[in-house]
């Protein structure tokens, strides 16, 4: 009796928590005004207008310099916020989300439940549930991240179906999930190809047996040979082999002097505290399955370990790390905290309506007049209120180099159709992908910021004629000479090189 009435009490309280920390992260952002839109947004639109327009772009049509080329890697994404925002403007732009999250959601809450062979409980799923939403509620936005989440998912779900059925044809959908995946974010589909060859992966058990051997060969080979036509099917993509090794050829560039955040590692962002989350999503999943005696595919502890591993190296990679260990997770609470959920397929529906529902609220919480890059990320400039920058941008010539003190600000002159000495996607301007020769100022912006390059040496160097600055970096600038203010707006100053001045 006692042990029935503590789990009529566990059950609830389970389910509350696993609620709370599936909501509780989303409506946090949407409250503090972050909402789904973030600085990417205006490079985003700007190439699905460019797309829509023009067709897909092989010559960057941003630089300021000519003849460089570029990789749009999340064509089909931007494309897709374009087609959004020509229909209700920035208002549907920032509900967007809500689709991929919702259709995230409702794959995952299936995903979790076939690895509990149908015998996970409400309470259990939203615990699962919990885990990815909350490292992947930064990327609740406009960014291309939940396509990829949502195509793991389903590469997850189609090779555990595999493993149960071991019907070999279900592996057919792998290469269109690549083909998918590479055209909504190139840089991440290996991803996907990772997810499936990790189930190809021996369990201990299977490597000191003859006959287990045998077995888990069998099971294994149509896994690469499945693999090997994602690999080819990543090459329909409109860049063909660059598209497919984008991610390849973009190593090193991104994280250039460590000025992108979420290319930190984790202990940079959290400090010591980061082995906190980080022994609990290791550690958690081993003692669900202990105590229950559940046995994980090795491809899903693989991918949970590599996951925490890439977390650790770069923070932006933990949604991996937290999308694998629900997997787990689910797979130790099979049959635990009370009974299965009668109809699966509803709550799977429930659980996507539901994050659809918290996207779209994070989107419309934040004010729906266009903006532009703030700290961190925000969007916190209003277009109307950068006006004035933008007519004397104009007015100083198509060739002006502006030095801007907010990378972020490049991304808005794009949208505005500036052409721009760098963007905040160093990687696309590099030589890997924009050919031999190319140019960007990307690299010196950052040794300015930074400090390892005086604004001077710049000028002297690049011939820098605009400086746009917040307005709270105004007066050092105007302290030290030779410029001249000639417009502000918006928490921003725009200075020109004075006559004589270096």
């Amino acid at each position: 009796m006692k042990a029935t009435q503590q789990g009529a009490r566990t059950r609830p309280t389970v389910l509350a928590l696993g609620t709370l920390l599936i909501a509780g992260p989303i409506l946090a952002r949407a409250l503090a005004g972050t909402g789904t839109l973030d600085s990417d947004v205006w490079f985003l639109l700007a190439t699905g207008r460019e797309i829509a327009r023009n067709g897909i772009p092989h010559a960057n049509p941003f630089s300021i310099w000519p003849g460089q080329g570029i990789v749009v890697q999340q064509w089909l994404h931007d494309l897709w916020l374009w087609a959004w925002y020509t229909a209700g403007g920035y208002t549907a732009v920032a509900v967007s989300p809500c689709v991929p999250a919702g259709l995230l959601f409702w794959q995952l809450a299936r995903l979790m439940g076939d690895a509990a062979g149908g015998r996970l409980s409400a309470s259990a799923l939203a615990f699962c549930l919990a885990v990815p939403a909350v490292c992947i509620c930064m990327y609740i936005s406009v960014r291309p991240t939940l396509w990829t989440a949502l195509l793991c998912t389903v590469t997850a779900r189609t090779m555990l179906r595999y493993l149960k059925d071991g019907d070999r044809r279900v592996l057919l959908w792998l290469p269109a999930v690549a083909a998918a995946g590479v055209n909504l974010q190139a840089a991440q589909w290996p991803l996907l190809a990772a997810c499936a060859a990790a189930f190809a992966l021996p369990c201990p058990h299977e490597i000191a047996d003859a006959d287990a051997r045998r077995a888990w060969s069998a099971r294994a080979l149509p896994i690469c040979a499945a693999v090997a036509g994602m690999c080819a099917a990543s090459l329909l993509n409109p860049y063909g082999a660059d598209g497919s090794l984008y991610v390849l050829k973009s190593l090193g560039e991104a994280g250039y002097g460590g000025a992108i955040i979420e290319m930190q590692p984790l202990w940079v962002s959290l400090g010591p505290l980061f082995a906190v989350p980080v022994a609990a999503m290791a550690l958690g999943p081993f003692a669900l399955c202990r105590r229950s005696g559940a046995k994980v595919p090795a491809g899903a502890v693989a991918m949970l370990l590599a996951g925490i591993a890439a977390g650790v190296l770069h923070s932006r990679c933990m949604w991996i790390a937290g999308l694998s260990c629900g997997l787990c997770c689910a797979f130790g609470l099979a049959g635990a905290l009370g009974e299965p959920v009668a109809h699966p397929g509803r709550a799977a529906a429930a659980a996507g309506a539901a994050m659809a529902l918290l996207a779209a609220v994070s989107g419309l919480a934040v004010s729906l007049a266009p903006r532009s890059g703030g700290e961190a990320g925000m969007l916190s400039v209003t277009e109307s209120e950068m006006s004035p920058i933008f007519s004397a941008i104009y007015d100083a010539g198509p060739d002006a180099l502006v030095f801007s003190s907010d990378v972020s600000v490049y991304n808005q002159l794009e949208w505005e159709g500036f052409k721009v000495p760098c963007d905040m996607r160093p990687e696309i301007w590099g030589e890997r992908i924009a050919g031999a020769g190319s140019r960007s100022a990307y690299r010196e912006v950052v040794d300015v910021l930074q400090g390892s390059t005086s604004l001077k040496e710049s000028t002297e160097e690049w011939g820098w004629e605009l400086f746009l600055v917040r307005d709270e970096e105004a007066d050092a600038l105007r302290s030290g000479g030779a410029v001249e203010q000639v417009a502000a707006g918006g928490g921003y100053s725009l200075f020109r090189r004075a006559e004589g001045g270096e």
